[in-house]
């Protein structure tokens, strides 16, 4: 086998900081995925930039069928690398080893609730990841899964919700559409979940909140990463994925009616002055509203290639100065939220 895994890296050679993105037909796995000592059913990829280059290398580390040793793993964290790649051709392997883990895990009474929270986000997160990337998957069977996997954070944050704020403080850095779906499911689980929401209610908002920028995936990736303003043809480009991504979802049957108007609504003001539909709040569906204020902290509270990460509490005095100017936020809902990131 010749691989970076097996061979010493070139002296020329240096790993690259993983962060949580797509790069090039590759995804992001946290290593503490892998176990030591079983065989790997998919390729493992590193990311490597060679001295004098700009641009790094996704080049093979491990091959398809070769057991993971526990050395591998040790002189990946030597090299301080926490991440590996996987190609997303490979997606459903990978979802299949991960689920398979991931049940191991949960039945492990010595692992504490937070780093199975962690194992439960990688395996969502590839499953987001996956959902967005390809057409392909987008059927009944994966959005199950999906459910599957909400209803294990359901069953870890049940007894302690500040579980989903740990999470959210690690927040991968990632600019997709798919990771601020994520963090906003993340955040509406917890939220519903401090409204004492019922399961059933609080994993339909929560499937609804992972898809909800689904229509975003027409929208060309210059216009989504642009740091200067958009102009208003870009602009009208960016205000039809509401619409999009309500036609999309809507032929799941997994998906409840509130959870659709959430992706068609969760762009409208409370003033009219929103879009798609232009709706004052007494004409939005109440999930909408909810997901409307967690859609917007976690946006402002996220970092973005145009500028750095808000801090929470500037985050919330925008959106209440908002709310006082132009009533954009629902004030009931607004309260709830400030009172539940407060530990009220």
């Amino acid at each position: 086998m010749t691989d970076l895994l097996e061979l010493a890296l070139e002296a020329n050679e240096a790993p690259v900081s993983f962060n949580l993105e797509e790069a090039g037909g590759y995804g992001p796995l946290p290593l503490r995925n892998l176990s030591v000592d079983w065989e790997v059913p998919f390729d493992i990829y590193l990311k490597v930039k060679k001295q004098g280059e700009t641009d790094p290398q996704i080049i093979k580390g491990c091959e398809r069928g070769e057991v993971f040793r526990r050395d591998w793993q040790q002189k990946l964290l030597d090299l301080k690398i926490s991440c590996v790649y996987i190609s997303l051709e490979e997606m459903d392997r990978v979802m299949q080893y991960l689920h398979h883990n991931l049940d191991l895990l949960l039945a492990d009474p010595n692992k504490t609730d937070l780093e199975k929270s962690l194992r439960v986000y990688d395996a969502i997160n590839i499953w987001t990841i996956n959902f967005f990337a390809s057409e392909t998957v987008r059927t009944g069977e994966h959005v199950k899964l999906a459910m599957k996997y909400l209803d294990n954070f359901f069953d870890l944050i049940e007894s302690d919700r500040h579980i989903i704020l740990n999470l959210l403080d690690l927040r991968r850095h990632s600019y997709r559409i798919s990771a601020h779906c994520l963090n906003v499911c993340l955040l509406g689980l917890a939220f519903t979940s401090f409204l004492n929401w019922d399961q059933e209610h609080i994993r339909a908002f929560g499937l609804a909140a992972l898809v909800h920028d689904i229509g975003l995936i027409r929208t060309p990736r210059a216009i989504l990463e642009k740091k200067g303003q958009l102009t208003e043809e870009e602009m009208a480009q960016v205000k039809r994925h509401p619409l999009d991504g309500f036609r999309m979802m809507q032929e799941f049957v997994n998906m409840r009616w509130e959870g659709l108007e959430m992706v068609l609504q969760h762009h409208e003001n409370g003033d009219g002055s929103g879009y798609p539909q232009g709706l004052k709040i007494s004409a939005t569906q109440p999930w909408a509203r909810i997901l409307r204020i967690l859609d917007s902290y976690e946006a402002m509270t996220a970092e973005r290639p145009w500028r750095p990460a808000m801090k929470p509490q500037k985050a919330l005095w925008i959106m209440r100065n908002d709310w006082e100017k132009s009533k954009l936020f629902d004030p009931n809902f607004l309260t709830f939220f400030v009172k539940f990131l407060g530990g009220g």
